[in-house]
């Protein structure tokens, strides 16, 4: 239900959100009755906003588990073995509550075991799903166990034999580090599977107060304690300024919302009001495409509102065009954001933040929410490198990226979102690697970004709460809203695009959209009718929509790029370690997933002055969830103690710009090999992370190889360090041993000059179907080698030229 993601902060327990606090000028009327609330802001008529509270903590709390017991028992058992109860831990801690009950609690003991089966239920999409719920079965067997377990399970005493779960911890522990270095490829894949699952769960699980039983213990502080405060006393103590307080409390978007899961009349009283033609079919039938519920007229509909399709629809609804934007996510606005990590994975990320290619090799983080990726990246804003252009319009033959108009349109996107490079105070990763490279002699540099110098959060990749950091959400989208000629209908997946067939040629022209929705309870069909169809659903989405749209070009769904991302980590205490020390760096107050996600960047082996095909060095926002599965495994006691360092553990990544590439046959089902040189990147980008860490002074360094190797550079000697780097760097990367990650995918639909090469023309449109448009990063010829957001906003802002011309033509017929 899409009120659920656009108030999902409705059952958290401060006292405003049940609307305990004065009303103010908001006049939230807030019933007796705990299933409705309406709430009325200020002069919004018909977009009064209605959701039924008790049903939205249901649906946030509850999972449904369809796992038979058996898989349950072998769930409990792998789960108790990633996270057992340790007894015999470090004495020194006893008197720390905190620690002492994070090492006794297993994951059984804190209900991990039940989620788990919940997330492999209802959550885990993916083509290799169905396998992992067989190895479930199969573990709870003896003959199944001796399968996938060998000799591990032989016992001398009767039955001799014993499946999984009837296996010591010990024996258990072996068998799960046998599995993450086996031979059997499918072996590594389970254990990657399982331990992933087990650990995101257990640390990102909340109990009744909204706490994890491990922040404590770990450092972690949960929800930046500024928006606590911010929610507690902030614009409900007001009593003017009606509109200030309501953009606050939903956002600058709220006008321009129209959620389809109200009343029937609410929503096309609200879109008529905009200016649309809108069709009610009134009949009790189940809708279909011939028969759909709604039939929306409209000059562009744009499918997608990240950082192509929000640029296209603000520019095209600021020109006079009437434009409406479907989301298939939903509307996280400042003020009902959690910035909790479990949440706002199932509310803002794609398939709940758990995508990863088939054969489980990488990782993917892609956004799926108004406002796209740019509501949850890391603000970094970095322009087209001049390399990456010249390649383009030499190499791809695609002018436009050497033209006078891209650099406009560099231009225009960055000042839209006030792009700047100035760092107030730096954080806790930032300030290691710049220092690292400083000692190193490394090239070091500031990191352009779409928010202010004084933007001290770490919570960005789980929503901004001020506003601070200028996605299309905050930019672009508003320039639709306030020219009063666009809606935003979060909540809607496109199934496909309509066309009509050219008079005369035979040519297909697109001629709208149809999409579906939730509403009471089932799915409702629409159509919407327009002149322009623009398609922006990302790299992994986009080609799964072309295809269901009948396009066939080869190139759709083929040579996806993912910047793939290896790590390091270096510990810094926040005490002394030497007794005649007296200071702590970084500052004792600084933790880890605090301050400016990226503000520090090294191109130390980007290649750009040679290949241009090299690695570049930043650094991650990772709370507790994405850290605890990136770290090594040994046994339940290692990942507890690696935990306990969370807060002062600082992280520096190598992000390649990929030669390797692979194929989205749909949204979760990707595959991808990496290249050679790739790998080769990537390793030489670990061995320069490694040296950066101990340069800035970090006490234990390692890598996320699974052998979880780690040397303690304050005793270790030159030859042992460089021994250490060494090895640790030349590891192999693509076998499944070091966890790789993407937050970057490009490529899938790439543009072009000839149609055997490429899915689209240099102008956005596609080669087979006029007036079809695709405007995000599945259009880039290659992969960037930079974080993307300024490139794919500028390419969107030329593609929106295009279509501008094409809709001044249209409507001078």
């Amino acid at each position: 239900m899409e009120m659920e993601n656009s108030f999902n902060g409705s059952s958290r327990k401060s006292s405003f959100r049940k609307g305990s606090s004065r009303m103010g000028s908001l006049r939230l009327s807030l019933g007796g009755k705990e299933h409705e609330t309406v709430i009325e802001l200020g002069n919004i008529d018909t977009e009064i906003l209605l959701f039924e509270s008790k049903e939205i903590k249901q649906k946030q709390k509850t999972v449904r588990n369809t796992l038979s017991p058996r898989q349950m028992k072998s769930v409990t058992a792998l789960a108790d073995t990633i996270l057992p109860s340790i007894n015999d831990f470090d004495l020194s801690i006893t008197d720390d509550g905190a620690a002492a009950t994070f090492y006794r609690v297993s994951a059984s003991m804190a209900g991990t075991p039940e989620l788990l089966g919940g997330v492999i239920s209802e959550k885990l999409i993916h083509p290799m799903t169905w396998l992992l719920k067989v190895a479930l079965w199969f573990l709870s067997t003896w003959f199944g166990t001796i399968i996938l377990c060998g000799m591990g399970c032989v016992t001398t005493k009767f039955p001799f034999i014993q499946a999984f779960p009837d296996l010591p911890l010990h024996k258990r522990q072996q068998i799960l580090k046998s599995w993450s270095h086996s031979f059997f490829r499918l072996l590594r894949m389970f254990f990657r599977s399982v331990k992933l699952l087990t650990l995101h769960v257990f640390f990102t699980q909340l109990d009744e107060s909204e706490e994890n039983c491990s922040w404590k213990a770990i450092g972690y502080c949960g929800p930046d304690p500024e928006f606590k405060a911010q929610l507690k006393n902030h614009f409900f103590h007001s009593e003017e300024d009606d509109a200030d307080n309501a953009e606050q409390a939903i956002g600058p978007l709220y006008k321009g919302l129209v959620h389809l899961n109200h009343p029937r009349d609410i929503t096309v009283d609200a879109l008529r009001r905009v200016g649309f033609h809108v069709s009610a079919n009134r009949r009790k039938s189940v809708a279909n495409l011939s028969s759909p519920s709604l039939v929306i007229q409209c000059d562009a509909v744009v499918v997608g509102s990240g950082s192509g399709g929000g640029v296209v629809a603000g520019i095209l609804a600021k020109a006079g065009y009437k434009v409406l934007v479907l989301e298939k996510g939903g509307y996280c606005a400042r003020n009902s954001l959690s910035l909790l990590e479990g949440p706002t994975m199932d509310q803002m990320y794609e398939s709940s933040g758990l995508v990863a290619t088939d054969d489980m090799s990488v990782f993917i983080l892609s956004g799926s929410t108004v406002g796209g990726g740019s509501a949850i990246n890391w603000s970094a804003s970095i322009k087209t490198p001049q390399h990456v252009c010249k390649e383009w319009c030499e190499k791809h033959e695609l002018e436009l990226f050497e033209s006078a108009m891209y650099r406009e349109a560099m231009d225009a996107v960055c000042e839209k979102m006030g792009v700047q490079s100035e760092v107030g105070e730096e954080g806790f990763n930032n300030a290691v690697l710049r220092k690292g490279c400083q000692e190193m002699g490394y090239p070091v540099s500031n990191i352009p970004r779409n928010s202010s110098a004084d933007h001290y959060c770490g919570w960005c990749c789980l929503g901004c709460k001020d506003g601070k950091k200028k996605g299309t959400s905050e930019t672009w989208l508003v320039d639709l809203v306030k020219s009063g000629n666009g809606a935003i209908l979060p909540g809607c997946t496109a199934m496909k695009v309509l066309h009509k067939k050219k008079k005369g040629s035979g040519e297909k022209v697109a001629r709208g959209v149809v999409f579906e929705f939730e509403y009471k309870g089932s799915k409702d069909i629409c159509v919407v009718e327009s002149k322009v169809t623009i398609v922006a659903c990302g790299a992994l989405n986009t080609p799964a929509l072309l295809k269901r749209s009948g396009l066939r070009n080869n190139n759709i769904g083929r040579n996806l790029h993912l910047h793939p991302v290896v790590m390091a980590w270096g510990y810094f205490p926040d005490a002394p370690v030497d007794s005649g020390a007296s200071e702590v760096w970084p500052e004792k107050w600084k933790k880890s997933y605090e301050g400016g996600i990226m503000t520090a960047m090294s191109s130390v082996v980007g290649e750009f002055d040679k290949s241009g095909y090299g690695a570049v060095i930043q650094t991650p926002a990772l709370h507790p969830g994405t850290f605890s599965i990136v770290m090594p495994w040994l046994s339940g006691s290692d990942i507890k103690n690696r935990m306990r360092k969370f807060s002062r553990t600082a992280h520096i990544f190598a992000l390649a710009r990929d030669q390797g590439s692979g194929n989205v046959h749909s949204p979760s089902n990707i595959s991808y090999q990496m290249g050679d040189l790739d790998e080769e990147n990537l390793q030489k980008g670990i061995d320069k992370v490694l040296r950066i860490l101990a340069a800035a002074g970090a006490e234990e360094i390692g890598t996320h190889h699974n052998k979880g190797k780690t040397i303690n550079v304050k005793k270790a000697s030159y030859h042992e360090f460089e021994k250490f780097v060494t090895k640790e760097s030349s590891r192999p990367i693509k076998d499944l041993s070091t966890p790789v990650c993407s937050a970057h995918q490009m490529g899938s639909c790439r543009m072009g000059s000839d149609p055997t090469q490429s899915a689209v023309k240099q102008t956005g449109e596609t080669w087979e179907m006029e007036g079809l448009y695709v405007a995000d990063t599945s259009v880039f010829p290659t992969a960037l080698g930079v974080n993307p957001m300024v490139t794919v906003q500028s390419i969107a802002y030329c593609t929106a030229q295009s279509v501008l011309h094409v809709l001044k033509r249209k409507r001078s017929k």
